[in-house]
């Protein structure tokens, strides 16, 4: 059963699960288990938070401190790409 999750989550949760599949060389936990370990340390750090969704299922979202967060490290890159040109 796939976790419903907004899209900044699913891109680090890909990211996350891509990297720890590069690093392993036996037995890899299946997706979904790796996807809610991740999202509980994402919890944690409060990077991520539960909520019930329209369909009335648990699903997850990055929190307001994560996307500004996300969005800083955009900005910067942007001028970090007009201060080389």
């Amino acid at each position: 059963m796939p976790i419903p999750m907004d899209k900044i989550l699913q891109e680090i949760a890909d990211q996350a699960y891509y990297a720890s599949s590069l690093r392993r060389n036996g037995v890899q936990p299946t997706r979904d288990v790796f996807l809610a370990e991740v999202l509980g340390e994402l919890e944690a750090s409060g990077d991520a938070m539960r909520f019930v969704d329209a369909k009335g299922r648990i699903a997850w979202m990055a929190t307001p401190r994560l996307r500004d967060y996300l969005q800083d490290l955009e900005l910067e890159a942007e001028e970090d790409l007009e201060d080389e040109f």
